[in-house]
């Protein structure tokens, strides 16, 4: 895949879903991305239980995503120690479901990056809902830069670290440029995180 620039909808939808005897799984070669679809690596290792390491796809190209960008990356990804976060940095427009749900359930998960949001003014619903949820081995957790925005959808950050049980450290978000909301905007953000002593 090295040598796409472009790709349509459901580029890698799905690609090894449920593939719980997976020990490793390789990424493509995405570096020479500048346009993808909606639902560009939704799915992509979901269900993965027996990975032990996944790498993150090179997205340093791009400028614009669709809907369901990479939601449920790896969730259920429940042997992964860390994961890394794609490159962002260039991404001025997002669809809903950015990374929803990108580590949920990866239980083992020691250490995990976010991504970089910074050029962001505005996204859709349920940015990074369910993010880190039950991540329950993970002692903290960043939050991505949202300084910029000034407007999102509904469940922006709704269950990002639910039942992060082992947390004694948690951030949050920028929200001091929002000038608008939706419905179940933080809700449930920290629920179940049982070792905070303060937030």
């Amino acid at each position: 895949t090295s040598g796409l620039t472009s790709v349509g909808d459901n580029f890698m939808y799905s690609y090894a879903y449920n593939c719980s005897k997976l020990t490793s799984l390789d990424v493509p070669d995405t570096s020479g991305l500048t346009s993808v679809g909606n639902y560009f690596m939704l799915y992509y290792a979901s269900g993965c239980s027996s990975l032990t390491s996944l790498a993150a796809p090179d997205t340093s190209g791009l400028t614009s995503v669709g809907i369901y960008f990479m939601a449920y990356y790896a969730s259920g990804c429940s042997s992964l120690t860390s994961l890394a976060a794609p490159d962002t940095s260039g991404l001025t427009s997002v669809g809903m479901y950015f990374m929803a749900f990108y580590a949920s359930g990866c239980s083992s998960l020691t250490s995990l990056d976010v991504p970089d949001t910074s050029g962001l003014t505005s996204v859709g619903n349920s940015f990074m809902r369910s993010y880190a949820s039950s991540c329950s081995s993970l002692t903290s957790l960043a939050v991505p830069d949202t300084s910029s925005l000034t407007s999102v959808g509904n469940s922006f950050m709704a269950f990002y670290a639910k039942g992060c049980s082992s947390l004694t450290s948690l951030a949050v978000p920028d929200t001091s440029g929002l000038t608008s909301v939706g419905y179940d905007f933080m809700a449930f953000y920290a629920d179940g995180c049982s070792s905070l002593s303060s937030l």
